[in-house]
């Protein structure tokens, strides 16, 4: 018994990452265009809310099935550039508008944190309570009569420390932690 609850506790983690880089096209439709919309639903500091170039930079740090829908929706949009670039944690996160976080792993998510803790940057995660941790919107999956549906948490705290607004529109559809 012992051995199965030790067995069980290792391979959660993995269990949790797999789950996640197995996302549905649904998922990954709803996430991706949620990442790129949440631009006009945020209010950033005065001159955050672009890069030196003009355009509102996402970074996903790390290897995700969100990343070829999240350039191809930056590339389409109207009104402005929007650039995304898959980037690891020891870069400058602080260049960017929106970091979308790919670990499952507190420890990692820490030191990305701590990086980008006085910087406003919107940082958005999918692993499971990471709003609780510090992440500022985080997805999801709760069941609704035998369906997953993908939800979102806000961290205000957290988006409020370093100077990001969230509209009320999209505080309304969120769970607020």
């Amino acid at each position: 018994m012992r051995n199965a609850v030790v067995l069980a506790t290792l391979l959660a983690p993995t269990a949790m990452l797999v789950a996640a880089k197995n996302m549905t096209p649904d998922e990954i439709d709803y996430k991706a265009d949620f990442i790129v919309k949440v631009v006009d639903y945020v209010t950033w500091p005065e001159g955050a809310g672009t890069n030196a170039n003009g355009e509102i930079a996402i970074g996903v740090i790390g290897e995700s099935p969100l990343t070829p829908k999240l350039k191809e929706l930056a590339a389409a949009r109207e009104g402005g550039k929007m650039t995304v670039t898959v980037v690891t944690s020891d870069a400058d996160l602080s260049v960017f508008q929106i970091l979308f976080l790919t670990t499952e792993d507190k420890t990692e998510l820490a030191k990305i944190l701590k990086k980008v803790q006085n910087a406003p940057v919107l940082t958005i995660s999918d692993a499971y309570y990471f709003a609780r941790h510090g992440v500022m919107v985080n997805f999801y999956s709760e069941d609704v009569d035998g369906k997953a549906k993908i939800k979102f948490e806000v961290n205000q705290m957290t988006l409020g420390f370093v100077g990001l607004k969230m509209s009320s529109k999209l505080l309304k559809l969120a769970t607020i932690i």
